[in-house]
């Protein structure tokens, strides 16, 4: 028997050290995985690896040119500004090279003309730090604002400000710092983001057209609350996805602005296309969330919503069903299939009108049920109409034929990997 000892009990203690050991194995391995998947697939870890290492490669080339090119004694501004300016896209690398060297040149001045006129002293420093404090939020800078009162502090409590070579020395690696880090980035492997907008894009449409077809199976064979509850909750998920897409799809279309392995091509993605795709979907899933919601209300108990007749609810399946078949073919760019889409919704259409005049001219079986059939008829009904909307504008990507559509004039949108 353990007998009780400060710090917990001798089985405790013991197998704290292995704990310990079973946390860093768990992180190893998971290093491991990270590392196996950038070299066997392409995605967001070859991408980071391979972020990472160019940002490693820039510092240390900085590095080396601020002592031998430079005659920097302490190179630090310049690797440091080529570490911080590799970036995911080309735009972002330069804007940063750019904020990065205003905001050192800002607070070397400001430095320099305190220090100049009023010295370094107690009271001078006080109002100059708050000032760089305020540039610093300026948001033209961005992330390195803050380098405006690290730069006017550095300066006036090391050489008081008054140091033009340091000043001079400093703004010039910061300047060759940006330089070698944006150069780097443009010339290994400059980063293009096409593969995580398209398969996000997919996934998303795949699980709509598989969403639908879940609720049009369960309206045939029978459901409960908790699975309408599930519909729920997917739709819900879907909507709250696809601002996390539009921004991959705005990263995607940035990375292909100053980039030298996109513009050597000629070719350019229809991210517009891909736009009106995301925000099609986003908008059906509102009126998917209405029915899931009053199919929730009407299969609980506690509710005083009676469920629709049964035969209702096939009829309405079906109207699901050419929905969902739709959204199959909903932004491949073609004549044909675009055709398909509004064939598709066209049969919708007439099921619901359909149905709206037996609700309509029939008595219901159960009075108290025609809030449920009118909310389905009317979600169904603006779910077809915002695809039909969409229909002419979105693109979707496929598993075949070119990614890109020429710059030449040719506006086709023909897309796939």
């Amino acid at each position: 028997m353990d007998t009780f000892e400060p710090g917990g009990t001798k089985g405790e203690r013991e197998g704290a050290p292995a704990k310990a050991g079973r946390v860093l194995v768990d992180v190893v391995r998971g290093w491991w995985d990270a590392a196996s998947t950038a070299v066997r697939t392409a995605g967001p870890q070859r991408d980071a690896a391979l972020l990472m290492a160019k940002a490693a490669l820039a510092t240390v080339v900085a590095w080396q040119f601020a002592e031998r090119v430079l005659g920097s004694h302490q190179a630090f501004y310049a690797p440091m500004a080529a570490l911080l300016v590799v970036d995911r896209t080309m735009v972002r690398s330069i804007g940063a090279s750019a904020q990065r060297v205003a905001a050192v040149v800002v607070g070397m001045l400001t430095a320099w003309l305190v220090g100049s006129t009023l010295g370094v002293h107690w009271w001078s420093m006080l109002p100059v730090i708050y000032l760089a404090l305020l540039i610093a939020r300026w948001r033209r800078l961005g992330d390195h604002g803050i380098q405006v009162p690290t730069m006017v502090l550095l300066s006036l409590l090391t050489v008081g400000g008054t140091n033009v070579d340091f000043t001079y020395l400093t703004v010039v690696e910061t300047i060759a710092g940006g330089v070698i880090g944006v150069l780097t980035n443009a010339i290994v492997l400059p980063p293009l983001h096409l593969r995580e907008p398209r398969e996000q894009i997919m996934s998303l449409t795949t699980r709509v057209s598989e969403l639908l077809a879940a609720i049009a199976g369960g309206l045939r064979e029978g459901w409960d609350a908790d699975e309408a509850r599930g519909w729920y909750d997917t739709s819900t998920e879907i909507i709250r996805l696809a601002p996390q897409v539009h921004a991959e799809i705005e990263t995607g279309r940035e990375s292909t602005r100053f980039n030298p392995r996109d513009n050597l091509q000629g070719l350019s993605v229809d991210w517009s296309g891909y736009a009106a795709a995301v925000e099609a979907v986003r908008r059906t899933q509102w009126q998917v969330s209405g029915i899931a919601r009053t199919l929730v209300d009407a299969a609980d108990e506690s509710e005083s919503l009676p469920a629709p007749s049964q035969e209702f609810l096939e009829a309405y399946a079906e109207a699901l069903d050419h929905v969902g078949a739709a959204v199959h073919h909903f932004g491949i760019a073609e004549d044909e299939e675009r055709q398909t889409v509004r064939g598709e919704l066209r049969e919708a259409v007439t099921i619901l009108d359909r149905l709206g005049d037996q609700v309509r001219d029939t008595r219901l079986d159960d009075p108290k049920a025609w809030p449920a059939y009118g909310a389905l008829l009317l979600d169904a009904r603006r779910l077809a109409r915002e695809l039909e909307l969409h229909t002419d504008e979105a693109v979707v990507p496929t598993d075949s034929g070119p990614i890109r559509i020429p710059k030449d004039g040719l506006r086709r949108r023909v897309q796939g990997q």
